[in-house]
């Protein structure tokens, strides 16, 4: 369960109000705290280079790379602003076409408030940024996952200009403790300094600590405004690599924390984290007659005491909703959050009498029942494999900042995600698996790793019955049923989306393949509900699939596989290879052929067995009936083996070639033969 609270133990907080701080951040606000607005002077010695200075073949060179980030308070609120200014010189085409388009993500919990930018030409022109070159848009990210971004092109971008630009940003909800600082970019960079504003005494007791990853940083340094700054030179681009280890693992990144003086020992750290946890369960948790009431009736007929837990769960998922979630109202929140003590965290009696928790509280909801079907439970802080892979010598918080429920099940801790509203009960997040896990505990806390969960738990499962007809139109219906992780992305897009909207993204599933296929028929089930496969229908008709050549018809049979591309296509590889999740796909085809039609080559390219992550399966055949049957099973990441190390890319990526040769296997059909 990804943590929601902005604040953390041992700070010292008072809340004040900052007025004049709006969504706009105006010229006065920045000189208020202590940033230069105008664009600094270009140096004769920038405009004359010629070369890169950190990578000779780069086309494109950042000169530098300024980042301002200060807190402030509005009402009870925190709010981070980010301003960053970035000068970068242009030496060939390679590099004006990656600076002549800008990209900036940002999500729900963040603004892109103004944009400015300017190209300096190579005979001194300089050439503003317009504001109708500014766009914001929606784009589909890997895992069906939609991001808005604000994007812009840069004018009159040559080789030999200068380009600059500087984005300011407002971040809510941000944990105030934590700032993470990505150093290392798309391009290489000459010098990038982070300039940041520490919270003053008034707010916190502790002092600013520098952490950096993978770069080597100058010290931090007291600048005249009131920021401390420090920076990192010469730093190469960084370049994303398809289904890699998590960027944290490899990439150049500082955090900025607010700790205590002094070093840390880790194994006293995490002993009293894991004590503090147990406690402020404790605290929380109160049992009454309604709860046991609950409680027993929902075990009723469990098998076991995993069976137990998933009823729980399961029961609380029906029966309380998450503070955050949408289906929670403004006004429902607010009177949650205005009801709830000033002077210690609801119990376990008044969650349950609410109906809405946090995601902390419906944890302690659950060890309430849990405590009265006689089972064993506690918080457990677990690590993010999409963060960072953690390591218990990591002795922050930050690196452990989930939070699940442990059971103890047939004497061993097995954890649930007990507010997720994309997983079944027995499942937790993909970035949970494969990494490390604190069980709380009053004496002595200990570490376990958690599991990574079974193909079968992460199926994609599909079918077709389609007809042929003598002009290669293909016509039918389809039905595609997602379970375990591989709904859980997709149950998170689409949730909240009108029926409209989610009908259309199944539509936009055919027509990029297949630009003149009609989709009709569009049916969205089973977003809201994890006990069933998230599943999607329609009727479908593509004019030209087959492809007719005299008296032959060829076609290519594993229609969900079309308009696909083999997964690796770089011959190299620089950074580890990690899959998100284990997974398995099923895919069953039944194609009628047209009359007088027979098979004239429909041969099997066999299935490929490739050792401990899995297996791939392919049948093919002829029925009496005139109806061609495939079928195709890829199961990959059998007892975890989901992470690769770089000397195995070439058989990895030998083994998704073959994959997609099978998947695309054209069948011809000839008209008139026996």
């Amino acid at each position: 369960m990804r943590r929601n609270d902005l604040y953390w133990p041992n700070m010292s907080i008072q809340v004040c109000v900052l007025f004049g701080v709006y969504l706009c951040i105006t010229p006065a606000i920045f000189a208020q705290v202590g940033i230069e607005t105008a664009w600094l002077p270009v140096t004769d010695a920038e405009k004359q280079q010629t070369a890169p200075r950190v990578d000779k073949s780069a086309g494109a060179e950042a000169i530098f790379w300024r980042v301002h980030v200060w807190d402030e308070v509005t009402g009870s609120d925190w709010q981070r602003h980010r301003v960053n200014y970035v000068r970068v010189k242009v030496f060939n085409e390679e590099g004006k076409k990656k600076v002549s388009s800008i990209e900036i993500p940002f999500g729900k919990n963040s603004s892109v408030t103004s944009i400015d930018g300017r190209t300096i030409q190579p005979n001194g022109n300089i050439v503003p940024l317009k504001r109708e070159d500014i766009h914001e848009r929606e784009v589909l990210r890997l895992g069906g996952i939609r991001r808005k971004v604000k994007s812009f092109a840069m004018p009159a971008v040559e080789p030999g200009a200068i380009v600059e630009y500087r984005i300011r940003e407002i971040h809510f909800r941000q944990n105030i403790r934590y700032l993470r600082a990505e150093i290392q970019h798309e391009y290489p960079i000459q010098k990038i300094t982070y300039f940041v504003k520490p919270l003053g005494r008034d707010y916190i007791d502790l002092g600013m600590r520098v952490w950096p990853f993978n770069c080597q940083n100058s010290a931090l340094h007291l600048e005249m405004n009131g920021f401390s700054s420090t920076s990192v030179e010469n730093l190469p681009a960084f370049q994303e690599e398809p289904y890699m280890i998590s960027p944290a693992n490899v990439r150049a990144w500082i955090l900025f924390l607010y700790m205590e003086q002094g070093r840390r020992d880790p194994g006293k750290y995490w002993e009293k984290r894991g004590k503090e946890i147990y406690s402020n369960l404790k605290q929380a948790l109160r049992v009454n007659d309604e709860i046991k009431s609950a409680a027993a009736e929902v075990v009723t007929g469990a098998k076991n005491e995993e069976g137990k837990v998933l009823a729980l769960i399961g029961y609380l998922r029906k029966k309380t909703r998450n503070l955050y979630a949408s289906t929670v109202t403004d006004a429902e929140r607010a009177k949650i959050i205005k009801s709830m003590p000033k002077d210690r965290v609801r119990n376990s009696t008044e969650i349950f009498k609410s109906g809405i928790g946090a995601p902390d509280e419906l944890n302690t909801l659950f060890a309430a029942l849990a405590q009265s079907a006689e089972l064993e439970a506690r918080p457990a802080l677990v690590g993010d494999r999409q963060n960072i892979i953690f390591q218990p010598e990591m002795a922050d918080s930050y690196f452990l900042d989930n939070i699940d429920m442990a059971v103890k099940i047939d004497g061993n801790w097995k954890l649930f995600d007990v507010s997720s509203d994309t997983l079944p009960p027995k499942m937790i997040g993909w970035r949970e698996e494969g990494t490390r896990a604190l069980i709380s505990d009053p004496k002595k806390p200990t570490f376990i790793s958690t599991p990574i969960s079974a193909p079968d738990d992460s199926t994609s499962m599909r079918r077709g019955n389609f007809t042929l007809e003598e002009d290669g139109t293909l016509e039918g219906d389809a039905q595609l049923y997602y379970t375990g992780h591989s709904a859980a992305s997709r149950r998170d897009s689409k949730r909240g989306d009108s029926l409209e909207k989610q009908q259309e993204e199944v539509k936009e599933l055919v027509t990029g393949p297949f630009p003149n296929a009609e989709v009709t028929a569009i049916a969205v089930k089973n977003v809201d509900d994890t006990s069933l496969p998230l599943t999607y229908t329609y009727h479908v008709r593509i004019p030209g699939y087959a492809q007719r050549t005299g008296k032959r018809l060829l076609f290519a049979p594993f229609f969900f596989q079309q308009g696909s591309s083999p997964r690796f296509s770089a011959s190299e590889r620089k950074y580890p290879i990690a899959f998100e999740y284990a997974w398995r796909e099923d895919d069953e085809i039944r194609i009628k052929i047209p009359a007088g039609f027979t098979m004239d080559n429909a041969e099997n390219p066999g299935s490929l067995e490739f050792g401990k992550p899995g297996v791939y399966k392919l049948t093919m055949g002829y029925t009496a009936a005139g109806e061609f049957v495939a079928s195709r099973v890829l199961e990959f990441g059998r007892e975890g083996q989901i992470m690769f190390d770089v000397p195995a890319y070439p058989a990895l990526k030998q083994i998704f070639e073959e994959f997609h040769r099978r998947d695309t296997v054209v069948i011809s059909l000839k008209q008139g033969a026996q």
